[in-house]
């Protein structure tokens, strides 16, 4: 069997689900009797009346495709800004609701606050956490 096994990336997926409040976290595939390529990788985050999902390559790929999921268009319980997955900043569609419920207008996302979050190592860190 080929495939990736980051555990890094699987560890800080599966933290950043449970620090999400997620009942639970699964990582399967859909079909047996063929290459790991081919075997149709999922993950997914249970949550009190909804589930996640995420597909992959392979079972880290869809770790952390997930962990980006439940980031991208949050925000930080810290500091509060809009989380930003690169340098390029945050992503949020005008005239949408963020994960958190929050309704989100063209003029808040031009005066949005934003955290820079990475994963370091087996962890998903906020900018404003860094060295502290």
């Amino acid at each position: 069997m080929n495939v990736n096994l980051d555990e890094d990336a699987l560890m800080a997926a599966a933290d950043l689900v449970g620090r999400t409040g997620a009942k639970s976290f699964e990582i399967g595939y859909l079909h047996d009797d063929v290459p790991a390529a081919e075997a149709g990788w999922y993950a997914n985050a249970q949550y009190k009346g909804a589930r996640i999902t995420e597909e992959g390559a392979g079972p880290i790929e869809a770790a952390e495709a997930l962990a980006r999921r439940l980031l991208a268009g949050g925000k930080c319980t810290r500091c509060g800004g809009l989380i930003a997955l690169s340098s390029s900043g945050a992503f949020a569609y005008p005239s949408a609701t963020l994960t958190d419920g929050t309704k989100w207008t063209a003029e808040d996302a031009k005066a949005a606050k934003q955290c820079r979050w990475t994963r370091m190592g087996r962890r998903w860190e906020a900018a404003c956490q860094q060295g502290k």
